[in-house]
């Protein structure tokens, strides 16, 4: 993954994320950490929310990540695709303790973690132009070439 793209998302806190079940989509928002090793997005919530129940049954996911900005020069954010899934063991507990460094509220250690492995993620950036953007897609060389939309 591009260093733009790496940076903007380990600086950020908050993404929503649309799942969806026979053909109707659900869209929530939640507080994360980028674990930048494995790409993934690591976050908690119940198994009993609506999105939860609606992952483990289809684990394909989009998103954003953005900068509340009106529109103007730096306007910077990414819309991303991944897989959603809940972890376990080891696992879980790596991600809970990365998770644990940024947030700290007794309710992490009730809920289960999950984690959206990153499949392709387009950063929208006006530092490279009028809606510049750069791409990255899993198993792809990590070209920093970009496109200016205009």
């Amino acid at each position: 993954m591009q260093k733009r793209i790496s940076n903007f998302i380990a600086k950020k806190y908050l993404c929503s994320v649309c799942c969806t079940e026979n053909d109707k989509p659900w869209a929530n928002a939640f507080y994360y950490v980028f674990d930048q090793e494995n790409l993934r997005l690591i976050y908690v919530t119940s198994d009993q929310t609506h999105h939860g129940q609606v992952t483990l049954r289809n684990p394909n996911v989009a998103g954003t990540i953005f900068t509340p900005t009106r529109f103007n020069p730096s306007l910077q954010g990414v819309q991303f695709t991944g897989i959603a899934r809940r972890l376990e063991g080891d696992d879980a507990e790596i991600a809970r303790a990365l998770y644990k460094k940024e947030y700290h509220h007794e309710i992490i250690d009730q809920l289960p973690v999950w984690a959206i492995a990153l499949e392709y993620v387009r950063m929208i950036d006006h530092s490279l132009g009028f809606f510049g953007t750069v791409e990255w897609k899993l198993g792809e060389p990590e070209e920093e070439t970009f496109k200016e939309l205009v």
